[in-house]
């Protein structure tokens, strides 16, 4: 048996043996480890948060926000944490935990309360949750001077649109995940968007951030800005008259689109529209109308008929067409005019295009090379996207020559048979307004970086399209259009001179692939004298009213056009249009040929023989 002395030195020897291996390592780790344990103990405190970048914001011309991004914050909670909130109630401190929380973060917020307790108490085990979502920076610190424990907050940008739904189909939006879909937003993503910064803390063992610890924070670089040409007002405006049009005339749809003769786009206003800060919305109502949607221009596109014919050399103003008092027949069908021509069948080229007439239009042109006519039309843009850029654009569709059937050519010469967008017929009518030279249209005036420098957009060269000359008699007859002898009276503006074309096209009902309703529209240009900005109006299908485009889209083109040249500060005209014949005395001796020999003969004969 061993001896009570001898066990207490062995007891004694082991308690010496521990205590020097406790010994040896608490000089290593304070001693000769002490700056890696530190540094592993402050390792494992350490977070790292992502610091958003502020994305750029997108104003118009005169500096208005467009789309700008706030700060804001997604309260985050540890259930378990918030389970020990205490608050002094009738002078006592006592635990209220989750519905103490719940109720108090409610007040503040305005959130339901029973729904923030649901949140709290759903996973007891669970340590993460999002309380409340896209609160200000005002409302976290209210909350966080509760004092309630477990409560932290998410900083995030939202994307904000100020004036809604009147810019949203140009401006498009930013969605779920911070993604751009559509319009400007998507065009410039690159520009607009910054680099995230980070942010280093030590975190303590209840979440809360260890203010005398290590800190270390590396800012974001926010996007840059980007100036638009729109003005913002102006594209309200013309917002605002296309949807009183479309609600007027039980119509499906309308566009207003505004430039200057360079191609700036001032405004491009689609309704109905969407509002962009609505995540809840069906995607494929987002969208931008007046690029997105193609059909036939109809008399709009007579326009284009007539500079290959000026250009040509085929017909000049004064040019004599009889019009038949009934249909013309060609390529195996019959064709006719919107309204009967009565006694007054003898009328000028110039008075056919002021009327309108298709089947003017159609005797006028059909000696035109097939070719010709197509490549004229190509030059005039249709067939290919605007040069825009915005997402979604249809290029439209115009057959080539090989691919035409025995009337395509005569329904395309008064602009049915190919399709295009709104701003492609825009286009036509900017290209004669500026001389004949065409201008890819633009939006993008230019961007400003964080430091303040400043990005002009490189300027797109024309192209000539027709000859100035050309344009200038196409000013000349169109100033016709809106006055007592053309289509479209109510697209005048008063004090100004105008010119423009009106169209009513038979409209293919994208649902069904036939023929419904109409599409009705106007696009004009003034002063006419010295062009500064185009106008278009459409709108589609309308029911109520009347059908004619200079009835229905006349009145807003004028309003629109207005409004533009008014607080653009353009003065009235103070020269009168020039004088055209848009009909002739078939009885007069046509010059140069023997007596007897009259403008009527010649046109009649000219008629028989296309015949």
């Amino acid at each position: 048996m061993v001896h009570p002395q001898r066990r207490v030195r062995v007891l004694l020897l082991g308690v010496f043996v521990v205590f020097s291996l406790f010994a040896a390592q608490l000089v290593r780790l304070q001693g000769l480890d002490a700056a890696t344990v530190s540094a592993a103990a402050i390792d494992g405190r350490l977070r790292e948060a992502t610091i958003p970048a502020a994305r750029g914001t997108i104003t118009d011309h005169d500096g208005t926000p467009l789309a700008e991004s706030v700060e804001r914050r997604h309260i985050t909670a540890d259930p378990l944490a918030v389970q020990e909130y205490t608050k002094v109630v009738d002078g006592d401190r006592v635990t209220v935990g989750a519905a103490g929380a719940a109720a108090d973060v409610a007040e503040v917020t305005g959130s339901d309360p029973a729904v923030l307790e649901q949140r709290l108490t759903a996973d007891p085990s669970s340590r993460f949750t999002y309380l409340v979502k896209d609160v200000s920076p005002k409302q976290w610190q209210d909350v966080r001077r509760l004092g309630i424990p477990g409560l932290h907050a998410e900083e995030y940008r939202k994307r904000t649109y100020p004036l809604g739904e009147s810019h949203a189909p140009v401006l498009g939006w930013v969605g779920s995940g911070d993604e751009p879909a559509g319009g400007v937003e998507l065009v410039v993503d690159d520009v607009l968007t910054g680099t995230p910064g980070r942010r280093v803390y030590e975190q303590g063992g209840a979440g809360q951030e260890i203010t005398t610890g290590f800190s270390e924070e590396e800012p974001a670089v926010p996007g840059h800005d980007v100036t638009l040409t729109l003005d913002s007002d102006l594209q309200w405006y013309a917002y605002d008259a296309v949807k009183q049009r479309v609600e007027e005339a039980g119509a499906v749809s309308g566009y207003a689109i505004v430039t200057n003769i360079e191609g700036e786009v001032l405004a491009l206003a689609s309704y109905p529209s969407f509002d962009p800060s609505d995540s809840s919305q069906d995607a494929s109502d987002m969208r931008n109308a007046a690029i997105e949607d193609a059909y036939e221009p109809g008399s709009t596109g007579k326009v284009m008929t007539a500079a290959a014919l000026l250009e040509q050399g085929l017909v000049e103003p004064e040019t004599p067409i009889v019009l038949p008092s009934g249909r013309l027949p060609r390529g195996g069908t019959t064709f006719k005019d919107a309204h009967d021509p009565e006694d007054d069948i003898y009328r000028t080229f110039a008075g056919v295009l002021a009327t309108s007439s298709n089947m003017g239009t159609i005797l006028a042109g059909e000696d035109i090379e097939d070719q010709v006519l197509y490549d004229y039309m190509r030059r005039f843009g249709m067939g290919e996207t605007s040069g825009l850029g915005l997402p979604g654009e249809s290029p439209g569709l115009i057959w080539a020559p090989q691919n035409w059937s025995r009337t395509t050519k005569y329904t395309m010469l008064f602009g049915q048979g190919l399709t295009s967008n709104a701003l492609q017929q825009h286009g036509v009518f900017q290209t004669i307004a500026n001389g004949g030279v065409s201008v890819p249209p633009t939006l993008i005036e230019g961007t400003t970086a964080p430091d303040g420098t400043v990005t002009p957009r490189e300027r797109a060269t024309g192209e000539r399209v027709i000859a100035e000359e050309t344009a200038q008699t196409l000013t000349t007859i169109m100033e016709n259009v809106p006055s007592a002898s053309g289509t479209a009276p109510l697209a005048a503006v008063d004090g100004y001179r105008v010119a423009g074309k009106t169209s009513t096209a038979s409209r293919v009902d994208p649902r069904t692939g036939r023929y419904s309703g109409v599409t009705s529209a106007f696009v004009g240009y003034a002063p006419a004298e010295d062009p500064q900005y185009v106008v278009s109006v459409t709108i589609q299908r309308p029911t109520r009213i009347s059908q004619w485009g200079g009835t229905i889209a006349g009145p807003v083109f004028s309003d629109i056009m207005r409004y533009t040249l008014q607080e653009h500060g353009v003065p009235p005209s103070d020269t009168e249009s020039p004088e055209i014949p848009l009909v002739y005395d078939p009885d007069r001796r046509a010059p140069g040929h023997p007596k007897g020999v009259t403008l009527g003969d010649i046109a009649i004969k000219d008629e028989r023989d296309g015949e």
